[in-house]
């Protein structure tokens, strides 16, 4: 995630930060989280990584729930389905050996969007072994993942999200065409254009679909060739915002609330769970209510500080052009309402 490059943390051969910004310059450093760590961590630094994550997810949902009168909803397209049976099953593709599937063309038209496949059924002998079913880049030619297709034509679970990070998309979702199967056409009315050549199917306004042969040897694509149908390949998918995309857009905003709300953990780790877990008996919390409530004060201006950049963030940036996800592209205004 984007994220970890945004505050660093001194020493131990890291990476440096993109921002130049590190927890060390608000006074917590590798000493001092070595002193923290309880038999949950095997050194300091681990316990800075797992507080900088829970911090970026409590930060996220902050600026979001600041921002939802000027969002819409998340799901843009709802259960939509690709891969439907031409008539009836008597009718059959004759299998090729190759791999064959689906090929969808996804184009964020300039918004952030997800695209989530939620189901996938394959229309193949109930007597059929697992059958392993790839998504393949095929801007790339790189396998994105393998999905096992449990025996037996039964709709299936998968819950995949591919984002495309604004960037349109170009998928194949294949298997192993070795078996004859019903025709499945990606839509209903979908044949040929006027040249006589396969016509891709427009699904919604971000999905274009049409069946696809192909040949993959474990590492490359080759071959590629548009179908009528399926292969007996059928998804069920919706269309998202990718709110994460667009946090990380404007990370470069967020890395000084974040830094003070990693500190916020981390002290609350410190005061919370430390005292009676960690592994170092050394360590200085615990000897008094002075050393005590210095780690509470810290605690509470980091916090304090927190809520103040991140005000100052939300209320001097413009929100992104787009609008299938957002309502506009204005700065955000505050208004008090005064006694």
């Amino acid at each position: 995630m984007c994220y970890q490059s945004l505050v660093g943390l001194k020493g131990c051969d890291r990476t440096e930060p993109t921002t130049g910004l590190y927890i060390d310059d608000l006074g917590i450093n590798t000493t001092l989280l070595g002193q923290f760590i309880t038999d949950q961590y095997v050194k300091g630094e681990q316990l800075f990584d797992d507080k900088l994550r829970f911090a970026w997810s409590k930060l996220s949902s902050d600026i979001l729930n600041r921002l939802a009168p000027s969002m819409r909803g998340d799901t843009l397209i709802e259960d939509k389905r690709v891969g439907l049976l031409e008539k009836d099953f008597t009718r059959v593709q004759t299998n090729t050996g190759s791999y064959a599937g689906i090929r969808l063309t996804i184009n964020p038209n300039d918004s952030y969007i997800e695209f989530y496949l939620a189901e996938l059924t394959l229309s193949v002998p109930a007597a059929t072994t697992d059958t392993p079913i790839l998504i393949i880049d095929l801007q790339t030619g790189k396998l994105i993942e393998t999905i096992t297709y449990a025996t037996g034509g039964v709709d299936q679970v998968i819950g995949k999200a591919l984002q495309g990070k604004k960037r349109p998309m170009d998928i194949a979702i294949v298997w192993e065409f070795t078996e004859d199967v019903p025709k499945t056409i990606p839509k209903k009315g979908h044949c040929f254009d006027c040249s006589g050549n396969v016509r891709v199917a427009h699904i919604c306004p971000f999905v274009d679909a049409i069946g696809v042969t192909l040949d993959w040897n474990g590492t490359a694509v080759s071959n590629v060739a548009n179908s009528k149908y399926t292969a007996g390949l059928s998804i069920a998918y919706n269309v998202n915002c990718d709110r994460k995309a667009w946090l990380c857009s404007i990370g470069n905003l967020m890395a000084m609330p974040l830094a003070y709300a990693t500190a916020v953990e981390i002290y609350n780790y410190a005061l919370t769970v430390s005292p009676s877990q960690r592994v170092n008996t050394a360590v200085v919390i615990n000897r008094g209510a002075k050393d005590i409530e210095g780690m509470t004060t810290a605690r509470d201006m980091a916090a304090e500080q927190y809520d103040i950049e991140l005000k100052s963030m939300l209320e001097n940036m413009r929100l992104p052009n787009d609008r299938n996800c957002f309502n506009c592209r204005n700065n955000l205004k505050y208004v008090t309402a005064l006694p």
